[in-house]
């Protein structure tokens, strides 16, 4: 049985031993917060830094039992159409009450992975349902970078978005906007090919950078969700540091189609970045 990533879990690996020790001894969920369901073995030590932060005060057995939900069902333990356990089952199974469980189920069926009905239980409803822009969502994935399909589909997303937030901050980007994408490209550039946490913390501020360049209110509404995207195909395309080396010329051309206000030239920038992100997928591949 896979174990969801401590990332996944959504907490510290001292909150999750905290938990750990109100729980039923040798219960699924007292597993999956096991010493070594938290550390180097689910989640690789340069990747924690970057992956989506935690919030250890807000930690409880609710979330816990959510996010394990949440992981088995992205990894494919329980099928699209698939029946959950009875909440008797899962209560015993993850050593909790029925309350975590009815709590965890609605969070579940808010974020369209499942749908509870009465008398007919909880069943997995099809992945075209599924949330998958939600940072949470994609957190519970434990494979993410094995799951072609959906890596592909994220790409596809950043061509859309991308390239028009490009073409939009050649025409609006303030100085204080270039500075910061100019920082963002430094820390690239300084970090490569040495700290691998660093160089996609500044490839992150990077894009994001453009997006507030290009002050428009809808795509800067949607930064949570294309920062969602980023890291997921970060986990398959930045890990090779020759990768990273090739695709710094192409931010760098980004960057100065913006700073001489070519709105078509950072348009063909962008694409030529995600172009290289697309190649490194399927080298990857």
């Amino acid at each position: 049985m896979r174990l969801p990533r401590l990332q996944a879990l959504d907490m510290s690996y001292e909150c999750a031993i905290y938990i750990r020790r109100k729980l039923p001894y040798n219960s699924l969920l007292w597993h999956a917060l096991s010493g070594e369901a938290c550390v180097e073995t689910i989640v690789p030590s340069d990747a924690i830094g970057w992956m989506p932060s935690v919030d250890q005060g807000g930690a409880s057995v609710h979330n816990a039992v959510v996010s394990v939900l949440g992981s088995r069902i992205l990894g494919g333990d329980y099928a699209p159409g698939a029946a959950l356990p009875r909440e008797d089952e899962l209560c015993a199974m993850l050593g909790v009450s029925r309350t975590s469980v009815r709590e965890a189920v609605k969070v579940l069926s808010a974020k369209g992975l499942v749908e509870a009905r009465r008398r007919a239980g909880v069943r997995v409803l099809p992945r075209d349902s599924w949330r998958l822009l939600d940072p949470v969502v994609l957190g519970w994935h434990p494979s993410i970078q094995d799951d072609e399909e959906l890596v592909s589909g994220l790409l596809e997303a950043r061509r859309i978005f991308e390239p028009a937030a490009a073409e939009l901050a050649a025409r609006r980007a303030s100085a204080a906007d270039l500075a910061e994408i100019e920082r963002a490209v430094v820390g690239m550039r300084d970090n490569i090919p040495n700290d691998l946490n660093a160089v996609c913390q500044a490839d992150l501020a990077f894009h994001k950078g453009i997006i507030a360049a290009s002050h428009n209110v809808v795509l800067k509404g949607l930064v949570g969700m294309l920062e969602a995207a980023l890291r997921a195909t970060f986990l398959v395309t930045n890990p090779l540091m020759e990768a990273q080396s090739r695709a710094l010329s192409a931010h760098v051309a980004v960057l100065e189609a913006i700073r001489i206000r070519d709105t078509a030239g950072a348009r063909a920038a962008m694409n030529r970045l995600l172009d290289i992100a697309a190649d490194d997928l399927h080298a990857k591949g």
